[in-house]
């Protein structure tokens, strides 16, 4: 499971290592705290979160934050001035999670670390002013999108997929390589993390605190109170700490050092190599580049899973499909698919998501056969909240990339709703329309289009990454701040899917909104949805099911044709 250290990557002196010879032109050698910054990172602790090995409890350490926080900066702080971490400190109790399947085989358990709540305090002190320097410093790799402020598996899709769609629109051909670490976090190398701490700036006594963080540490396994023998960790970011996923993207930060054509994208570990394809040429140079990034993984001392490699391949240039390919390390062809799950959504290489709302839409079904079948109330807030809870989160994860825009998906995915609340025995009689007013609740058409606008809104303040084809704006004396809207270069299938991209969809669902909520800036999300949500609650909402379709005044329940075609702009107080 674990790497054996390179030997010329060993640091066997911390000191002179961390203390002398600085080459990067800014650091970060020490960080100031006191009691404060402990109170607030204790009030960041989850309540029921599980005590380490040492058994402090969170609970207690929250109830009695005032004088633990002042007694651990103290302590931290001279931890912090020697170098010096407490071995106890540095174990870790290994809580076997069964996944399914015969409990009997050890591959069928997830292992769940249980570290010091006392040091994870201090690592949440350290890991807010590291990562500060490093965002600051433009010092993380641009593609990762992983334990970063802002950033999401959303926001890397999304930018994924701009891409891909902007290259068909060009009539060209797209393809990408999908990586597979074997145990990434296990193989981390702490020689090769301390060299590139160094590099970029994090020395001095935080450099070698860290450093002996990761060094010299035990864990042991635990099953029914009973603890097996302790074991040395050789390699890794410790599971179950708060400094583990930052010390990963220190180490992943330069994998994409030596590519030259392709763009690589990555959420923590989940890493996938994408170029637009226009000859064989192309084929060659990406090759290449899906080369580089083996020979990275062998500099570093991490490990590649080939065989589970796949690559998908968009474009209407079947001819290039079909006479050309890529291969592992190991000279083995890639296997090539036609959809692939990425970060919990099915891609498919017709730039769809048919697959992936399809299998949704089975699965909030199964759910909501279940929760009818195992609660008998049929109260309309106990429904609401189990729906909710539920099928919701089914249905709504990453919908700002995977919202249909064809009318028969739209009424498919709708009718879960709608079939859901006419279960709810208060309002069964009514229509769907006058349900949702009685339940004071959005379809989810429009709940898809509202995330749109929250997110466009999001891109509009910097609070998450712009598209890779930027989203911008122009203001007007008259209309106040609105988008522009490029224009669509290609038509048919591609021309459709690009329409409904989130860079154009998103622009067009904001410039429908009053003045007074498209200017609000500066403040918090929350804050312009609440504002949004007052102007949506005036907004006819007519999702399309049946014979209703034909009393809506607009052509669709889109807020776009909505907006046009209803009163609701006098009513709500908030016109131009």
């Amino acid at each position: 499971m674990f790497s054996t250290p390179i030997n010329n990557m060993k640091v066997d002196d911390p000191d002179s290592f961390f203390m002398n010879d600085i080459q990067a032109a800014d650091n970060i050698t020490d960080i100031t705290t006191n009691s404060e910054d402990f109170e607030r990172e204790i009030d960041n602790m989850p309540m029921h979160s599980a005590p380490g090995p040492d058994s402090w409890n969170s609970i207690f350490i929250k109830k009695c934050k005032v004088p633990v926080a002042r007694a651990l900066s103290v302590i931290w702080r001279k931890s912090l001035d020697t170098g010096e971490i407490p071995a106890a400190l540095k174990s870790a109790d290994i809580a076997p999670l069964h996944k399914g399947g015969s409990k009997a085989l050890a591959k069928n358990y997830r292992p769940v670390a249980l570290t010091s709540h006392i040091i994870k305090v201090f690592e949440r002190v350290i890991r807010n002013q590291i990562s500060s320097f490093m965002e600051n410093n433009e010092l993380h790799n641009p593609g990762q999108h992983g334990f970063r402020a802002g950033r999401s598996c959303l926001s890397q899709l999304l930018n994924h997929y701009d891409k891909i769609t902007e290259a068909l629109e060009e009539k060209q051909n797209a393809d990408v390589v999908y990586t597979d670490f074997a145990k990434a976090f296990d193989k981390c190398d702490h020689g090769v993390i301390a060299h590139k701490m160094r590099s970029m700036g994090i020395t001095g006594k935080v450099g070698r605190w860290i450093l002996n963080f990761l060094s010299n540490r035990t864990q042991r396994v635990t099953v029914n109170q009973i603890k097996s023998s302790p074991s040395d960790v050789k390699s890794s970011v410790p599971q179950g700490t708060v400094l583990a996923p930052l010390l990963f993207l220190i180490l992943i930060s330069d994998i994409d050092k030596n590519t030259r054509h392709s763009f690589v994208s990555s959420f923590a570990d989940d890493t996938k190599i994408s170029m637009k394809i226009t000859s064989a040429e192309d084929i060659e140079k990406l090759q290449a580049d899906v080369n580089k990034v083996f020979d990275w993984a062998a500099e570093n001392n991490m490990m590649f899973n080939s065989d589970k490699f796949q690559v998908l391949r968009y474009g209407k240039n079947e001819d290039l499909k079909h006479n050309t390919g890529y291969k592992t390390q190991s000279n083995l062809p890639i296997v090539g698919k036609q959809h692939v799950k990425d970060l919990g959504i099915m891609m498919s290489d017709d730039l769809t998501f048919r697959e992936h709302n399809q299998a949704n839409i089975a699965s909030a079904r199964k759910m909501i056969g279940w929760i009818t079948r195992t609660f008998k109330s049929r109260d309309p807030i106990t429904m609401v909240v189990l729906f909710k809870s539920f099928v919701l989160s089914r249905l709504e994860y990453c919908s700002v990339l995977t919202s249909p825009f064809r009318a028969g998906e739209i009424a498919e995915i709708e009718g879960i709703q709608r079939t859901y609340t006419a279960r709810i025995d208060e309002i069964k009689h009514l229509n769907y329309w006058d349900r949702l007013k009685a339940l004071q609740m959005y379809s989810l058409e429009r709940r898809r289009e509202r995330y749109q606008i929250i997110y466009t809104w999001k891109i509009l303040e910097g609070q998450v990454p712009n598209l890779h084809s930027k989203i911008t704006t122009y203001w007007s004396e008259r209309y106040g701040r609105k988008c522009k809207i490029e224009p669509v270069k290609s038509r048919g299938v591609i021309g459709a899917i690009r329409e409904h991209c989130i860079n154009i969809r998103g622009p067009r669902l904001f410039n429908v909104l009053p003045a007074s909520i498209r200017n609000i800036a500066g403040t918090t999300v929350d804050i312009f949805k609440r504002k949004l949500d007052g102007f949506l609650r005036e907004v006819p909402d007519q999702p399309g099911c049946g014979g209703y379709v034909a009393l809506r005044a607009a052509p669709s329940n889109s807020l776009v044709d909505q907006t046009l075609t209803s009163r609701a702009w006098p009513r709500a107080g908030l016109g131009e």
